[in-house]
């Protein structure tokens, strides 16, 4: 009965309430940045924004690690590609903790863009362009979105026919542009799959740790706004049949199933970082890694501070 009457009142909360949140701010250990959802105000998006919504909501963005900062030369930022967060969990304990501390960030069903099923996005949208942000894929499927996404950081129209749909703009891109000028670490070999593109280029600070998002948050909003309608309509609940299967866990098979087994096949291409078990070599970054500029004298702290 408890559960029939949360369905209820999260089902309410979705007819009473157009959610539409206008700005979101991201914290991390190098600086915010803003992002603005939806700036066209394109009803086709809504999916794609109450997506990104119901992770801030849900508190699934705190602690997560940008892991891909694709970086032709750190001199020249006309070559920079995207910057790519959202999927990692970014806690750093000291690394003998790591196994058993580490927990993937927990997802909710991907975001639909592709309603029809015949493998194209079903509306146009803008294109990605310099500050827009998109979700990451899996393997080209364009319904593969779920938390992870990128910041395009030059433009890449090029994406817009693989599937990739901006839904949002950073306003200000000082703080990407800091983490642009970072140092990449290559952690491809510490994974397990040397050469794939979603660890070659994780971005470190100076004090050799990794930049992480400590918290996202809605600073603008309409006065209407509540985080009711975005995490029901991410959890599907008008399609789902009971109060079980309406939260049923987001680690389910068909989720695990968005393996990014493209990523070290295609240069361009922007996976979905989705394997739980690759988790916990992030941790142990600090050893034996190959930097691929410049030496840091800073040590490995034990215990990381942000």
């Amino acid at each position: 009965m408890s559960r029939l009457f949360l369905v209820a009142i999260v089902l309410l909360g979705m007819s009473s309430t157009v959610a539409m949140a206008q700005t979101v701010r991201f914290e991390t250990n190098v600086g915010s940045f803003d992002m603005v959802l939806n700036p066209d105000d394109d009803p086709n998006l809504q999916p794609l924004v109450d997506n990104l919504i119901a992770y801030v909501g849900l508190g699934r963005y705190h602690f997560t690690a940008i892991n891909r900062a694709v970086d032709g030369d750190n001199d020249d930022p006309s070559d920079d590609f995207v910057l790519q967060m959202g999927g990692f969990l970014g806690f750093q304990p000291t690394p003998d903790l790591w196994p058993q501390l580490s927990t993937p960030v927990e997802r909710l069903p991907e975001a639909i863009v592709d309603a029809d099923g015949d493998g194209a996005v079903d509306f146009n949208s803008i294109t990605n362009s310099r500050g827009t942000v998109s979700l990451a894929l899996a393997g080209g499927d364009v319904n593969s979105g779920t938390s992870s996404f990128f910041i395009n950081l030059g433009d890449n129209d090029f994406l817009d026919d693989q599937g990739f749909v901006p839904f949002a703009e950073i306003v200000n891109m000082n703080t990407i542009d800091s983490i642009m000028e970072l140092d990449q670490v290559d952690l491809s070999d510490e994974f397990g799959s040397p050469g794939n593109l979603t660890f070659i280029d994780v971005p470190v600070t100076e004090e050799d740790k990794l930049v992480v998002v400590k918290r996202a948050f809605v600073v603008e909003a309409d006065e209407d706004f509540s985080f009711v309608g975005p995490i029901a309509s991410a959890l599907q609940l008008q399609n789902r049949g009971s109060a079980s299967s309406a939260f049923s866990s987001p680690g389910s098979a068909s989720l695990e199933s968005a393996i990014s087994g493209s990523a070290a096949q295609i240069s361009t291409s922007v996976p979905e970082p989705s394997t739980a078990w690759l988790l916990a070599p992030l941790a142990l970054w600090g050893v034996s890694r190959l930097r691929r500029r410049k030496l840091l004298a800073t040590p490995m702290q034990d215990e990381l501070k942000y």
